[in-house]
């Protein structure tokens, strides 16, 4: 039996136990401790001012007992904390009095919905609403009531987690004890099981920021995935009982929207005349909850303008570079639809939809029914709403199921295709993950894909293990991706190969006190490998690396690097479209060095540093970021990357330089703008993106945007020269108006 037929044997065993249990229901987790808590029911709600003198709190036992997690896991919190939770039939409410020594030192300068809140005091409540120990809901408020929330899959949390957007409200107060702040959270927002009496998992967290530490109820600890992985570990959560009587309703919400904008053209570079097109549109959302667990989203003729700029990235690399999705639609429970090596060889990846075609009419169904988590996805796309269901049309259709097995441990299955005109790409993939221990992991995935051409039917799969605790860590894991694995709805960075990794680390906690402003707090020591060869058996690349990381107890950060790679090109390799590196073996030593300071600070910065070989010449990198918060109304932070290449080769000269420039202007948490500035020397296109954004009640925004592209002319493309001539590219500017109604 070879590695693949091992990888489906197990895929395949899980499935059929999750089948065998389908008619079961599945039992709530056994709490983790005595952590519980009961919401009080109110006839008469608190006004949501951040003051806690409304008579529903006044009677109500809080929750104190609050353990750090950071800097000193398990100590009790340095600074006392009160949470009292009430409700009514279409609220869950939470009352927080945060005392502060200190109250002048609190950090609040964060202003932005969906911005840097880990800078600022704020707060955390996590929401498990199926007692499932893998998913949650999470929404954070810093000390001036600003937003965020997060769709917690899989005890993960990560950057994608917090694009998910929930209409919630949040307000508070700073005075002489600390802070206080008061959340209503409507029961509309999330989901859940059906039942008269309801139980949900619960988690509330509290950043000290300028001490660093981070306190939770209930007690959760470092080997959990560290201070913020903590905040994921739905499985530990504590439990919120006696939700009686909520009132489900109809749930729906209709979001309408209007459009109307201008853009002028440059064909060329030669050109001196521009095109100008004017144009306007209309469309809309519209959200139902068929239950109070499964929900249906409907959007027609979509428009994407408020999305924001990618940043700029050079590829000096033989693979592909990978943009995160940023469009609205695709983002709520986008975790339910992963599937793969996130960022590698993923058998769904959204970004694909609509990347040359429009979007025209979309459907979604997402949800949970007992142990299984469904998504299905159908959208149209194509030249315009004239092609709507037409032969000209596109179909893009995702179907994921998952299941759980037991706690912590799930299977799923997931199916893609593209019905376009004269041809179709499908894929089928099953996967299983198993969570133990603490953050340990079992994973196994497997994608096969079939295509109207023959040539591009093909199949990838990974296996893998990874044993983790709060000092140590180490795994191993097998991915192989076909020749001609190509799904059209994927992402796929790398073909024909088979991959081989293993990976180890230290990670002890250290106090070297001589200095205490300094002392470190934290070291992180690791080494990894991995061996890929073609499917033919042949040698391609080696990467070994061995780093060490401090983290000190004021949130800065160093870290060097060792690492040795083995490249064997079988065929030429444009490095750029001048730059050809002849086939044959080649071998890269190289050192690195980076450093952090305190992100929270008003004014912080970091740099990076790389030097060594390069196929057989000499690579040179560094970079440098700063940021300036001179107050909660202007966020300013840029950086510059540049890159020195020396290769014996023609045109293997040359340098390549990417400058970022970005300024946050807020008047209030309503309204704020944002302009992103962006130059490279390979490109030599100056481009700018200004997104002014005014919440004009929850959940409905006016978006103006302003792009512009200029092309700086020029001879020398390693120079950049303001002075010279500056020649417009593209410019376009854009209003949209959305507007949500609740029924």
């Amino acid at each position: 039996m070879n590695l693949y037929q091992l990888l489906i044997a197990i895929t395949v065993a899980f499935q059929f136990l999750a089948i065998r249990g389908f008619a079961q229901t599945t039992e709530p987790i056994p709490a983790p401790t005595d952590f519980e808590v009961h919401a009080v029911f109110t006839e008469n709600p608190p006004f949501i001012d951040g003051n806690l003198d409304d008579p529903a709190w006044q009677d109500i036992q809080p929750i104190t007992t609050f353990t750090q997690v950071w800097p000193q896991d398990g100590a009790p919190a340095t600074e006392d904390t009160e949470v009292r939770i009430a409700y009514d039939r279409d609220n869950l409410y939470f009352a927080f009095r945060f005392y502060d020594e200190n109250p002048d030192l609190i950090r609040a300068k964060n202003l932005e919905r969906g911005g840097r809140n880990n800078r600022d005091d704020h707060a955390y409540i996590g929401i498990d609403t199926y007692l499932d120990g893998r998913n949650a809901y999470l929404f954070e408020m810093n000390a001036l009531g600003t937003q965020d929330d997060a769709l917690i899959t899989d005890e993960t949390l990560n950057y994608d987690s917090f694009s998910w957007d929930a209409v919630f409200l949040s307000e508070t107060t700073i005075d002489d004890e600390g802070w206080t702040l008061e959340v209503a959270i409507p029961f509309r927002q999330l989901r859940f099981p059906e039942g008269e009496e309801l139980e949900f998992g619960l988690m509330v967290s509290r950043m000290i920021n300028r001490k660093n530490e981070r306190v939770l109820w209930p007690a959760i600890g470092m080997e959990y995935g560290g201070s913020f992985g903590a905040l994921a570990a739905a499985s530990q959560y504590g439990r919120l009982k006696g939700l009686k009587g909520i009132n489900r309703g109809k749930n729906i919400e209709i979001k309408p929207y209007l459009i109307s904008g201008a853009q002028e053209i440059r064909p060329d570079l030669q050109n001196e005349e521009t095109d100008i097109d004017y144009n306007y549109d209309f469309g809309g959302d519209l959200k139902y909850s068929i239950s109070s667990n499964m929900t249906l989203d409907l959007t027609v003729n979509t428009d994407f303008a408020q999305v924001e700029a990618d940043n700029v990235q050079l590829n000096l690399t033989r693979f592909n570079l990978f943009f995160p999705e940023k469009r609205e639609f695709f983002l709520e429970r986008a975790g339910l639809f992963e599937h793969g090596n996130v960022r590698s060889t993923q058998t769904f990846f959204s970004r694909n939809i609509g990347l040359t075609d429009q979007i025209l009419t979309g459907a979604r169904v997402t949800g949970q029914t007992g142990r299984y988590s469904i998504g299905l996805m159908n959208i149209e796309t194509g030249n315009g709403m004239r092609d709507l269901f037409g032969v000209n049309s596109t179909n893009n259709t995702i179907a994921r199921l998952q299941a759980t097995l037991f706690p912590r441990a799930t299977v799923g299955t997931i199916f893609t295709n593209v019905e376009r005109p004269g041809g179709y790409n499908r894929a089928i993939g099953v996967d299983t993950k198993y969570r133990f221990w603490s953050s340990s992991q079992f994973d196994a995935w497997f994608t096969n894909v079939w295509d109207n051409n023959t040539l591009l039917n093909d199949a990838a799969g990974n296996i893998s293990i990874q044993l983790e605790n709060d000092l140590y860590e180490g795994g191993t894991s097998f991915t192989s991706v076909g020749e001609n694995y190509r799904p059209e709805l994927g992402f796929v960075r790398r073909l024909d190969f088979r991959q081989y990794s293993a990976n180890l680390e230290y990670k002890p906690n250290v106090d070297f006190s001589l200095i205490p402003s300094t002392s470190i707090r934290k070291l992180y020591l690791r080494s990894s490998y991995d061996y890929f060869e073609g499917q033919d058996g042949t040698l391609q690349t080696t990467e070994f690396s061995a780093s060490i990381r401090s983290e000190f107890g004021n949130r800065q950060s160093f870290e060097i690097e060792y690492e040795r790679q083995f490249e064997r090109l079988v065929s030429d390799f444009a490095l750029r479209s001048n730059a050809i590196i002849p086939a044959g073996d080649y071998t890269f030593h190289t050192f690195s060095a980076q450093g952090r300071t305190d992100e929270a600070r008003n004014v912080f910065g970091s740099f990076d540093f790389s030097t060594g070989q390069f196929y057989d010449g000499n690579r040179t990198d560094f970079g440098v970021d700063f940021g300036f918060r001179q107050s909660k109304h202007l966020h300013v932070e840029g950086g510059v990357s540049h890159n020195i290449i020396r290769l014996p080769f023609e045109n293997g000269d040359f340098e390549a330089t990417t400058i970022r420039t970005s300024i946050l202007g807020a008047i209030s948490r309503k309204l704020f703008a944002r302009a992103l500035v962006q130059y490279d020397n390979f490109s030599r296109n100056l481009q700018t993106n200004l997104r002014i954004n005014w919440i004009h009640r929850p959940g409905s925004d006016l978006f103006l945007v302003f792009n512009t592209n200029y092309h700086i002319s020029g001879d020398n493309e390693d120079l950049f020269d303001p002075r010279k001539n500056v020649i417009l590219n593209s410019r376009a500017g854009i209003v949209k108006l959305t507007y949500l109604i609740m029924i």
